[in-house]
C-alpha cells in the first residue's frame, strides 16, 4: 500500500504541474483559437479534478476507503498513461508543429506514461498464491 501512496503522490504532483503550466500558457497564446481554448480547459479540468480527488484520498481519507482509494489510483494511472499515448500520437504525426514543441511535448508524453503505468501496477498484484502460473510447485 505505501508504493501506491508514494506513486500516487508522485503521479498528482506531475499532473497539477503539467495541467497548470498549460493553462497559463494557453491564456497567454493569443494564435489560439478559443475552440482550442475551450477543449483543453476541459481537459485540464478533468485532470485537475482527479488530482483534487487524489489529494483528498492522500491527505485524509486514506485508510477509511483503502480498496477505493487504490482503485481509484488504477483508474488515474491507467487515464493518464492512455490519454498522453493517444495524445503523444497525435502531437508526433501532426505537421504543423516544429521539431522544438514535439521534442518536449513528446518527452512530457513519455513521462506521464510512465508514472501512470508505474501507479497502476503498484496495485497489481496476483490473485493466487502461485509466483508463476506456469509453474505450480513454487508457492508463496
Amino acid at each position: 500500500m505505501a508504493k501506491i501512496i508514494r506513486r500516487l503522490w508522485v503521479l498528482t504532483i506531475w499532473t497539477v504541474f503539467i495541467w497548470v503550466n498549460r493553462v497559463r500558457n494557453l491564456i497567454s497564446d493569443s494564435e489560439v483559437t478559443s475552440s482550442e481554448k475551450i477543449w483543453v480547459f476541459i481537459i485540464s479540468g478533468i485532470f485537475f479534478f482527479l488530482a483534487l480527488i487524489s489529494l483528498t484520498l492522500l491527505v485524509g481519507f486514506w485508510k477509511k476507503y483503502g480498496s477505493g482509494t487504490a482503485r481509484f489510483a488504477a483508474i488515474f494511472g491507467l487515464g493518464t498513461s492512455a490519454f498522453w499515448f493517444i495524445r503523444g500520437v497525435g502531437i508526433l504525426f501532426a505537421s504543423h508543429h516544429d521539431f522544438g514543441f514535439k521534442f518536449i511535448h513528446l518527452g512530457l508524453a513519455l513521462v506521464s506514461i510512465f508514472l501512470g503505468s508505474l501507479l497502476y501496477r503498484a496495485g497489481d498484484r496476483p490473485k493466487s498464491k502461485f509466483l508463476n502460473w506456469g509453474d505450480r510447485s513454487v508457492v508463496r
